[in-house]
């Protein structure tokens, strides 16, 4: 029995980014708590940790865990845990943290999309996982709401940018990935925003020798994410290795309307 779990996080590398709504005439009397002050609060650090349980005490925009289990290759896969995308806390900060903001305002991000399969597909040998998750700054619906109800929301939020992510993921046997596969992801590779394996060199596998895993994730350019894979091969004892990590700590706010397609880096499992 191999059991195989996959965990996105995404978060905001900068102290504060600015709030745009605090700046419009009228102030929190004419547009709600959301005006309080000129930043939203960032999750302030850059790289993330080795491991999704160094995130205890940390703060993110989003994140999403999904896990299955293979009593043998080539088996229908079995689902196990899954989180479904998980929003984090928006915050409005009265100034930048460097002149002693403080908290102001905050919701709970908005979930707009959350999903998660697995599936074995025998034309190419592999079990292909995906995830997918979109979340939304919650002050600019909460703003529209105010001032023109169920229609002002539905504007805001068509208007405001999500944070997204769709990976696809695929484990393997043997070590030779199929020549139209190879092709694709090179395509994808020119441009990646992908710097895991430079911040986490080591290990450079998930504790075994029976296959590779590889795959492809669509982001938006802001804010960072991070993508683990943790492989437990029966033993009890199982191997994490952050797989995909964008920094968009020098990025700027407005990327977030960009959406890119990165290769992950291939690791033996």
């Amino acid at each position: 029995m191999e059991v195989f779990t996959l965990e996105v996080f995404a978060w905001i590398p900068q102290a504060e980014v600015p709030n745009p709504i605090s700046l419009l005439p009228g102030g929190v009397g004419r547009w709600g708590p959301g005006a309080c002050g000129p930043c939203f609060g960032g999750d302030d650090f850059t790289v993330p940790p080795a491991s999704p349980a160094g995130w205890a005490g940390r703060t993110f925009r989003a994140r999403q865990s999904f896990a299955f289990r293979v009593p043998r290759f080539a088996d229908p896969p079995l689902v196990g845990a899954s989180s479904g995308v998980v929003a984090g806390t928006t915050t409005v900060l009265t100034a930048r943290r460097s002149a002693g903001g403080r908290v102001c305002h905050a919701l709970t991000a908005l979930v707009r999309k959350s999903a998660a399969s697995v599936a074995w597909k025998p034309s190419d040998g592999w079990y292909e996982a995906r995830l997918q998750g979109a979340a939304e700054d919650p002050v600019p619906v909460a703003v529209g709401a105010r001032t023109l109800g169920a229609v002002g929301a539905g504007v805001a939020g068509a208007l405001t940018p999500q944070l997204e992510w769709d990976l696809v993921l695929r484990f393997q046997r043997g070590s030779a990935l199929p020549l139209m596969t190879r092709a694709r992801y090179g395509a994808s590779r020119l441009l990646s925003l992908d710097i895991a394996a430079a911040v986490f060199p080591a290990p450079i596998g998930l504790g075994g020798t029976a296959g590779l895993v590889h795959g492809l994730i669509t982001v938006r350019r802001f804010p960072s994410y991070v993508v683990y894979v943790t492989v437990d091969h029966g033993s009890g004892a199982a191997a994490t290795v952050p797989i995909y990590f964008a920094d968009a700590s020098h990025r700027a706010l407005g990327e977030i309307v960009v959406g890119q397609t990165d290769v992950l880096r291939t690791l033996r499992w």
